[in-house]
């Protein structure tokens, strides 16, 4: 029997967790299409606000090798990220703790108090690491146009050369969308995303304090955030911000995921 004792990190002592976690990251990866990669990349966090320092991160440290390739400094004028002035302050302690400028686009009762997309764009430059969009904000439970943020990015690099990629912060729309409007375009189907994350303890039914993000393929996660680990007499390879960690919250999600089933989360 599995007790909530049993820390994830020590895979060797505990090999069927890792394999469980192996198996969530999987399941999620082809439940918000990145299966047609066949590379996706991701891991259980403490909840969604790990999960996006990790996203960011990510992206800033892709951003800045960007930069040292084209000769240009990577410390000024800095990088920014865009999101809407409803984020969730997990979003807003990203940009704080790991010295990114925070662009925040006003949100009122014409946007739905969500991001619009081309109020967004008004924000976005060369230093833009990417734009936080948020499917279920925290205040009204709204799904912000992720289709539509990423069309106007697409014409901004035809137009520039400039890339911008996108993280969804799907906190609470990751377990609903897929099942309750599976047509709504969101996920890995547009390629301007690159990540999204999602709380497995809210809609995904789990115990508190797990979450999850995928990256859609290894490109988008720089190397630099793995580490490898000699531990315990195996080789490990951990890209997380916290270290042990319950493995009980990833084994009830697997049930949930077994259990349940696509036809189930729907119901």
């Amino acid at each position: 029997m599995w007790k909530q004792n049993k820390n994830l990190i020590d895979s060797d002592e505990y090999p069927a967790t890792t394999l469980i976690h192996t198996r969530c990251v999987s399941i999620l990866a082809s439940l918000w299409h990145a299966d047609e990669t066949k590379h996706a990349s991701g891991t259980a966090t403490t909840g969604s606000s790990e999960a996006i320092q990790l996203a960011g991160l990510a992206m800033k440290k892709i951003w800045q090798e960007k930069m040292k390739k084209q000769g240009k400094d990577e410390y000024r004028p800095g990088p920014n990220i865009v999101m809407g002035a409803n984020a969730q302050v997990a979003l807003e302690k990203f940009a704080r703790y790991f010295d990114v400028e925070m662009r925040l686009v006003p949100v009122d009762e014409s946007t739905n108090y969500a991001m619009s997309p081309k109020r967004a764009m008004e924000y976005i430059d060369e230093n833009s690491i990417g734009v936080f969009v948020i499917l279920g904000s925290t205040y009204t439970g709204v799904y912000e146009n992720v289709e539509e943020m990423s069309d106007l990015l697409d014409e901004y690099e035809a137009k520039t050369g400039i890339s911008v990629p996108i993280h969804v912060d799907a906190a609470s729309g990751g377990f609903v969308a897929p099942f309750a409007t599976p047509k709504l375009k969101w996920d890995f189907r547009l390629p301007r995303v690159v990540s999204i994350n999602s709380s497995g303890h809210k809609f995904g039914k789990a115990y508190v304090g797990v979450g999850w993000v995928i990256w859609r393929d290894k490109a988008h996660l720089h190397p630099s955030l793995i580490f490898e680990l000699h531990y315990l007499g195996s080789v490990e390879y951990s890209f997380s911000l916290n270290f042990s960690r319950p493995a009980a919250p990833i084994i009830a999600s697997y049930f949930n995921f077994v259990h349940l089933g696509f036809e189930g989360y729907r119901k």
